[in-house]
C-alpha cells in the first residue's frame, strides 16, 4: 500500500459523507420506509414534503412549502403565484400517502414497458422533500381490468393503481388556490337590514 492510498480513502470518504448530507439527509430512514411498507410510496413521508410538481400534457402545476406546524405555508408558483389552501394540499398529499397498488410486477420485460406506455409518460407527479425528489409516472397503457400503470423513479417494479390514484395525476392548479368568500353573508348588507328592521319596529311602537 503506498502513502497516498489512505490520502485518497479519506477524500473518497468526505465526499460520501458530504453526498449524505447534502442529497440523502431529507429521506426517510429505514425505520420509516418499513412501517409504510406495502404502501404505492413507501420513501415519500408527507411531512417531509416541502413542495411538489404536477405535469399532465401542456399542464404544469408547482406547489412550493414554507415553515411547519402552525406557521406552515403553501404557495402556488406556475401556472402563477398565489397563496394555495392547505387544507386542500394536504388532504391531496394523505391520499398519496395511504395509495395501495392493486398489485406489482417486479420485474417487467421491455416488451413489457412498452406495452406500460411508460418510456413516454403522459403524467408525472415529483415530490420534492428537501433536496431528494421522488418522481412518479404514469404510463399510458391501460390495465385489461382498468387503472393505470406507474413506476416509481427509475426502479424497475411497476404498479398497477386503481382510477383514485389516476385522478391525482389530472389535479389543476385552481383546485389548490384559496377560494374567495362569495358564499359568505354581506357585513354591511346584514347590518343594513338589522338597522331597517329596527326603524320598523320603533314605527310599530310609536303611538
Amino acid at each position: 500500500m503506498s502513502a497516498r492510498t489512505p490520502l485518497i480513502l479519506l477524500v473518497v470518504a468526505a465526499f460520501l459523507l458530504a453526498y449524505v448530507l447534502l442529497f440523502e439527509r431529507d429521506r426517510p430512514g429505514r425505520s420509516e420506509i418499513a412501517a409504510r411498507s406495502g404502501l404505492l410510496l413507501e420513501s415519500v413521508v408527507r411531512e417531509r414534503i416541502t413542495g411538489f410538481r404536477i405535469a399532465s400534457g401542456d399542464d404544469r402545476v408547482v406547489l412550493t412549502r414554507e415553515g411547519e406546524g402552525f406557521d406552515e405555508t403553501w404557495t402556488l408558483e406556475e401556472p402563477k403565484q398565489a397563496p394555495a389552501d392547505p387544507e386542500v394540499i394536504q388532504d391531496y398529499l394523505r391520499n398519496w400517502e395511504f395509495a395501495i397498488p392493486v398489485r406489482t410486477r417486479q420485474s417487467p420485460s421491455a416488451e413489457d414497458m412498452l406495452t406500460f406506455g411508460l418510456d413516454t409518460p403522459k403524467a408525472e407527479v415529483t415530490f420534492e422533500m428537501g433536496r431528494s425528489k421522488v418522481r412518479v409516472s404514469l404510463g399510458t397503457g391501460s390495465p385489461v381490468d382498468g387503472g393505470g400503470y406507474v413506476r416509481i423513479d427509475d426502479n424497475p417494479e411497476v404498479a398497477v393503481v386503481g382510477d383514485d390514484v389516476m385522478a391525482l395525476f389530472g389535479r389543476t392548479a385552481s383546485a389548490f388556490e384559496i377560494k374567495d368568500d362569495a358564499g359568505a353573508p354581506d357585513l354591511l348588507q346584514l347590518t343594513q337590514e338589522d338597522d331597517q328592521e329596527e326603524d320598523a319596529d320603533a314605527a310599530v311602537a310609536a303611538p
